[in-house]
């Protein structure tokens, strides 16, 4: 009896652990040729065949757009870094390095190679194909892996992945931003964690390093996936630290070039997160405003809770948790309408223009697969159970909270809820690939009318969080007499 309690305790033991490494499902339909290098890589099987054909549908369609006539506010800066690489220049100053990653002026370098060679001209239309073939990627290859998790790919789940991407992103391609970027990488960050071998803890921690870099605002998100990999596969955890720390020695040795410090963050990260800190306690979100000559910031307030704080606002991640923590009836609902609000996007995202009625619609659909998607994702944890998840599955759990997490910790603008949105549109994938159809019980009822209540109930609470908006770089003072 001794022996059988001895060699029962690792199963108990597996069975009590929060990350339980277990096979994930196979990426493709059963009944199809097995998932090999040659079949992946190939056009011998049915998904990867829509991968690539929806890939090109985005890319065309997503050609198709006016270019834009000008780059404004954090897109200048990444063109203008991307410039100063292949032209000259201080590459210092025209990217802003102090305040962003190193990574963030190479992104853009196909484009500018093309701009170059083409003697300057036809910097739009470059940056939006090369931005419309991330979104080929990203919603046609990366989402419906990232789905794969979860459950088998199907060439049906690779449409919808591609299709809403296109539909709902369309709007980033002319523009050179890393939003997009960064939550791509934290997707392949994910996905790498599906395999098993330390290359994949390698990739999975490159990816993720280098997402940080490119968008600090991630840091949560990272955090999070660093704590499951450390926990899951304790010492072999270090392959993914190797990983994030190789992504993120460039910065390293810029910083050192410039005589700053070694640290592999910009110099000046402290003290944005500050100034982030100070306006996420009384804003609900902030836009660029698109004018007809140029673009300005446009603040939407918490009146509530900028009198709150009006004496003392916070100026570090410190002093915004426990500004929090002294008035939690008015932070809820704050937080509330930050989540929201961020979902609440337009016709000219991620700016913002003076079109209500569009605009609204937009936002219904928006909302309307973030909380779907959300929903679809949860009840497969729900049903699942927490103990039972893999490694990856849990990853892409904790991108999700911390994202959320992320948007209260600052004064979000509508792209920083990209990562909800992306995660959204594979929930809502997965509904369309297991065919839409009526419930067919009292419980598919319930469930649908509650999911339509959750919809119209996020919605709801994004348009009081909208309702108090002051032009210009507001104050507390301002947005407590808003």
């Amino acid at each position: 009896m001794e022996d059988l309690a001895r060699a029962s305790l690792p199963t108990m033991a597996a069975r009590n652990s929060a990350v339980v490494e277990r096979p994930g499902p196979s990426p493709e339909r059963p009944g199809e040729p097995p998932a090999g290098r040659q079949a992946w890589l190939g056009l011998r099987t049915p998904v990867r065949r829509a991968q690539w054909a929806a890939a090109a549908l985005v890319v065309l369609a997503t050609c198709l757009q006016q270019p834009a006539s000008v780059f404004y506010a954090d897109a200048s800066t990444y063109w203008n870094a991307t410039m100063a690489i292949l032209q000259g220049g201080d590459l210092h100053a025209a990217g802003r390095l102090e305040l962003r990653g190193i990574a963030t002026s190479f992104l853009y370098l196909p484009a500018g190679v093309v701009v170059t060679l083409a003697g300057g001209a036809g910097a739009a239309f470059a940056v939006m194909v090369q931005n419309a073939l991330l979104l080929a990627g990203t919603g046609a290859f990366l989402l419906p892996r990232f789905v794969g998790i979860w459950r088998p790919v199907t060439p049906r789940l690779v449409w919808a992945c591609a299709l809403g991407t296109g539909l709902l992103l369309a709007g980033f391609a002319p523009i050179p931003l890393t939003d997009v970027w960064a939550a791509s990488l934290l997707l392949a960050a994910t996905i790498a964690l599906h395999g098993r071998r330390w290359q994949h803890l390698l990739v999975a921690g490159a990816a993720a390093g280098l997402a940080f870099n490119l968008r600090p605002a991630v840091l949560l998100p990272v955090a999070g996936v660093v704590i499951a990999v450390l926990v899951a596969r304790r010492i072999s955890g270090l392959w993914f630290l190797a990983g994030a720390a190789a992504a993120l020695l460039p910065q390293s040795l810029y910083n050192l070039a410039r005589g700053t410090s070694w640290l592999p963050w910009p110099e000046e990260t402290f003290g944005l997160s500050g100034r982030q800190a100070h306006w996420a306690s009384f804003t609900v979100r902030y836009d660029t405003l698109v004018t007809p000559d140029s673009v300005a910031p446009l603040f939407y307030c918490s009146p509530s809770m900028a009198q709150a704080v009006e004496d003392a606002p916070p100026t570090s991640g410190g002093g915004l948790v426990a500004a929090f923590l002294s008035h939690p009836v008015e932070a809820s609902v704050l937080s509330a309408q930050k989540v929201a609000a961020a979902l609440h996007w337009g016709l000219a995202v991620p700016y913002s223009d003076e079109a209500p009625g569009v605009n609204a619609l937009i936002a219904v659909l928006v909302t309307a697969v973030a909380v779907t998607g959300a929903a679809v994702g949860l009840h497969a944890v729900v049903t699942r159970g927490l103990r039972v998840l893999s490694l990856a599955q849990v990853a892409a759990l904790l991108v999700w909270v911390g994202t959320l997490l992320s948007l209260l910790s600052a004064a979000p603008e509508s792209r920083f809820a990209l990562v909800l949105v992306l995660i959204g549109i594979a929930g809502c994938a997965a509904l369309v690939a297991d065919g839409l159809h009526t419930p067919r019980d009292r419980a598919g009822w319930v469930r649908s009318g509650f999911l339509v209540v959750a919809v119209l109930a996020v919605f709801a609470v994004g348009v009081t969080g909208l309702q108090h908006p002051v032009e210009g770089r507001a104050t507390v003072q301002d947005c407590a007499r808003a």
